[in-house]
């Protein structure tokens, strides 16, 4: 067994390693094929190794009228005048504080631009955090596995309220090596967003975090003779150029989007009906909507998404890129640079995977092969459910891990 230090990039794309001296050395880099959806989807499919049709995450709600942690606001169903940004924020607040358990990234998030007859509808797909135990019910991932065999690791770079990933990164410092060491980075995400991943405020952040990866992996190397080291990232990223307003767009045919039950997120607008009669008045307006269309059972297929239920809506429209929607669940999206959640098929949507040994085979990476491949060099065996690949193969000669041996092209 070789320990594994391994390095999160949350959204850094291909293109970006240009300006990351230290990781665009490593010998061995290929493409990472994202999940098309967002985070929710991407990490369960990289910690357990089974794709969203397996593990049943795709977004952060979901319909689930029964668990709905707002269910007691049934109420408010009736009451139009209340219905308004603030007291959403209030009711919101009053949740998170006494009915509210989930220890997730996310929580319960406020549903921004979502009327509150609605919120009973809905509930928190993640109801813990990734790397608590039981994150997923059918499939463990691998902080469960881990677990299981008594083999210890530690998470760097998660911890809530405990700074930003310079404070939290810079000042670790390794005592006894464990078996796997994680480094979770995430402002790449939010500076591209912010900004754009090609703007020179994020190539700047860049830089940085290069230097913060290489500092730690000397520390690491100067305790640890030999191991493996993988870095990674969940997807790409894709400038914005174009905003769209459903809502203004429902009301241009002569229908308010708020009448019917529907959720809409950057680049999604999930929709359940109660009638065949919505149904029609809802296909034929995104019919006429440019820049997207209807996933299709044929998308769900391809992309690993068919689910047991309506659980994430009876009709879901998808925008294209460079469009987003401006006015979402999460707010209002006027401040957005770049986005991700586009297809998978695109070159901008890849993500990275760059290691110190040489690839099994040639082509994309994908998020299910990162478990398969750490339990590889940990010597743990992998369940036959397991949809990955281990991208490296035990016969292939190991290069050291050592800086000088990994620069070059």
């Amino acid at each position: 067994m070789k320990p594994v230090l391994t390095f999160f990039f949350d959204a850094l794309k291909p293109e970006s390693l240009q300006f990351m001296p230290f990781l665009n050395s490593f010998a061995y880099k290929r493409r990472m094929r994202t999940e098309l959806g967002y985070s929710v989807a991407c990490h369960p499919s990289m910690y357990s190794g089974v794709h969203p049709d397996k593990h049943l995450q795709w977004f952060v709600w979901k319909y689930d009228p029964g668990s709905s942690p707002f269910s007691w606001a049934r109420i408010f169903r009736y009451m139009g005048l209340l219905d308004n940004l603030p007291s959403r924020y209030f009711l919101h607040r009053y949740t998170k504080q006494f009915r509210n358990k989930n220890t997730s990234r996310f929580g319960v998030p406020l549903l921004v631009n979502l009327p509150l007859g609605y919120w009973p509808y809905f509930n928190v797909v993640e109801q813990r955090s990734w790397e608590e135990p039981g994150y997923l019910e059918n499939y463990p991932t691998i902080f469960d596995v881990l677990r299981q065999y008594k083999m210890e690791f530690e998470i760097i770079g998660m911890l809530k309220g405990a700074g930003d990933e310079f404070i939290q990164i810079a000042g670790h410092e390794f005592d006894a090596i464990k078996p796997w060491t994680y480094f979770f980075l995430g402002s790449v995400d939010s500076f591209s967003h912010h900004y754009g991943q090609d703007a020179p405020v994020t190539i700047e952040r860049l830089r940085k975090l290069d230097q913060l990866v290489e500092e730690q992996y000397e520390k690491y190397q100067r305790k640890e003779a030999e191991f493996d080291v993988i870095v990674f990232s969940d997807h790409g990223h894709i400038r914005v150029e174009r905003q769209i307003d459903i809502y203004q767009e429902f009301n241009r045919r002569g229908h308010n989007l708020n009448k019917f039950i529907h959720l809409v997120e950057a680049n999604f607008a999930r929709f359940w009906f109660r009638n065949d009669s919505e149904r029609r008045v809802i296909e034929n307006i995104l019919s006429t909507l440019e820049n997207g269309f209807i996933l299709t059972p044929d998308h769900f297929r391809r992309y690993h998404l068919t689910m047991p239920d309506n659980r994430y809506g009876d009709l879901v429209f998808y925008l294209d890129r460079p469009a987003i929607f401006s006015k979402t669940i999460w707010g209002f999206g006027r401040t957005q640079k770049s986005m991700h959640g586009y297809l998978p098929d695109y070159p901008d949507s890849d993500g990275v995977f760059l290691s110190q040994r040489e690839p099994v085979n040639e082509g994309q990476a994908e998020l299910v092969d990162i478990l398969p491949t750490i339990m590889d060099s940990l010597d743990l065996p992998t369940q036959d459910y397991v949809e990955g690949r281990v991208l490296w193969s035990k016969n292939h000669p190991i290069d050291s891990p050592g800086v000088s041996q990994i620069k070059g092209n």
